[in-house]
């Protein structure tokens, strides 16, 4: 067995981590019922997704010919991951629409080729969903903006 395409095998193992790992971090969340889904339903079907998905690419990786690996750039993961992490610990204390800017502006970071004005109209554009979806739409209790300066 020769690995044809390194950089799908690593990608497949990755996602497989990644996978396994989520799948061990909601064990203990309640599934619920068929009628009554409960928090761990989504948790677990992506978890087995990612996983899934890592297995199609580790196993294509083996069948087809591809890219050797190359170097690991460091700095879209690091903004994605500092964008993630922003929005974990500032959705609660300042809002959705403030949290969702900082979370985007880290993120465009991660690339120079980020065009600023497209970036602020694609911002704007995307708070605004994200208060209409989330909040306005399927009533999620976050506050848009911070205490003092939303009116929800």
């Amino acid at each position: 067995m020769r690995i044809r395409n390194r950089q799908d095998f690593a990608t497949g193992l990755f996602f497989i981590a990644i996978g396994l790992g989520a799948y061990w971090i909601a064990a203990d969340y309640p599934m619920g019922t068929a009628m009554r889904p409960d928090t761990g339903v989504l948790p677990k079907a992506l978890a087995w997704l990612l996983a899934g998905t890592g297995i199609i690419l580790a196993g294509k990786s083996l069948v087809a010919d591809g890219p050797h690996l190359t170097e690991w750039a460091w700095r879209p993961a690091l903004m994605i991951t500092l964008a993630t992490i922003a929005f974990a610990l500032l959705v609660d204390r300042v809002g959705l629409a403030i949290t969702m800017l900082v979370s985007m502006t880290l993120a465009a970071f991660g690339t120079p080729e980020t065009r600023w004005r497209e970036y602020a109209l694609f911002a704007i554009f995307m708070v605004v969903l994200g208060v209409v979806v989330f909040i306005l739409g399927l009533g999620m209790p976050i506050r848009i903006l911070p205490q003092g300066l939303s009116w929800r």
